[in-house]
This record gives structure tokens, sequence and C-alpha cells, in this order.
């Protein structure tokens, strides 16, 4: 894995502070004070705990938040992770400067939540359509998410490029095998 730096991720933030703007001001018209607090807590918890695995503007930036094993967030994850970053902000973001000397690039967060940034192409799909699918998760339907996945042929076969790569590399295929169910992986697309 390749553990995205500080500059990248503080882009990031400025981007999904930038999105957030529009949705915080109607949540601020529609319920003062708490409908801003509310949205801005769940957006990154939604999104990085869906397929998508980063927000929006980690995801411009090619990064993904995932578990130290490289497995995508679990909803309790990413909020933990989300009430972390509060610690991150009130030690006049010290949190945040960890980055910088610690050998995963974590923030304070990330070492509470278990979790790393990683370098990481996005899928292709639209960003409201993993929040509805987030949403209607949270309302017990787990095929949610796999219709969207379904509209993402390419990301597909890229994952799974990637994981037969890495059979190759721990030396679990030969290298015949891995050319040819590559060749399989890449006609499909």
């Amino acid at each position: 894995m390749i553990y995205a730096g500080f500059w990248r991720r503080f882009v990031a933030v400025i981007i999904d502070g930038l999105i957030l703007i529009i949705p915080s001001l109607a949540a601020g018209y529609a319920v003062p004070i708490a409908g801003p607090v509310l949205i801005s807590f769940l957006y990154a918890p939604f999104f990085t705990s869906s397929m998508l695995q980063s927000t929006p503007g980690k995801a411009i930036m090619g990064m993904a938040v995932v578990d130290e094993n490289g497995n995508t967030l679990t909803l309790k994850a990413a909020i933990i992770r989300e009430l972390a970053r509060y610690l991150s902000v009130l030690c006049i973001c010290i949190g945040y400067l960890m980055n910088l000397f610690t050998a995963k690039r974590q923030t304070l967060h990330d070492i509470i939540a278990q979790s790393v940034v990683v370098m990481k192409t996005p899928p292709e799909v639209n960003y409201f359509q993993v929040w509805l699918a987030e949403i209607k998760k949270l309302g017990g339907d787990a095929s949610a998410s796999q219709e969207i996945i379904k509209t993402t042929p390419n990301a597909n076969a890229a994952k799974a490029i990637e994981d037969l790569h890495k059979l190759f590399q721990s030396g679990a295929i030969t290298q015949a095998e891995y050319e040819s169910k590559k060749a399989e992986l890449l006609n499909k697309i």
C-alpha cells in the first residue's frame, strides 16, 4: 500500500469543505445549528464506509480510507474515526501533523480508528448514488451498494486484476496462470 501524504490530504479536506457548503447552508436553513452539524458529521463516515472508501474530496485526489488490512471501514469504524478527528483538531491540529512523522502516514484519528489513507484510483460512480445507497443500507437494504457496483464494470475488472497481481506476487499462482487470467479480465473491459 502506498500511503497518502499530508499535502494531498490537506487539499482533499479543502475540496470536501467546498462540497459541504451548499448542503450545510440548506440544512442550516431547515434545521438551524443541528442541521449543518449533522450533515458535516455524517458526510465522511457515509462515504468512507461505502464502496467508494473515501469522501469525494479524497476520491478526487486519488485516495481511499481503509483499515490497516486494506478492507473497507465499517460504518462504526468510520464514525469512530470521525469522532477522533475532533481530537486531532482540539490539539491545535497536532493530530493532523502526526501524518508527517508516522510510518503509515497516519493522523491521530487514523491511529485511534486503526485506519490508513492510501493512494487508490476511485471507481467511476455517481457520488450522490453512493450516498443514497448508504442511506438505504441504514434502512436494512444490503443490496443497495451492489446496484452501484454493477454499473462500474471497469472498476470491478481493475480490482480483480489488482487481486490477481497480489496472488502472483505471493507465489500462489504461476506467471502463466497470471498472464492467462489477466488477459481474460482485460477482454471483459
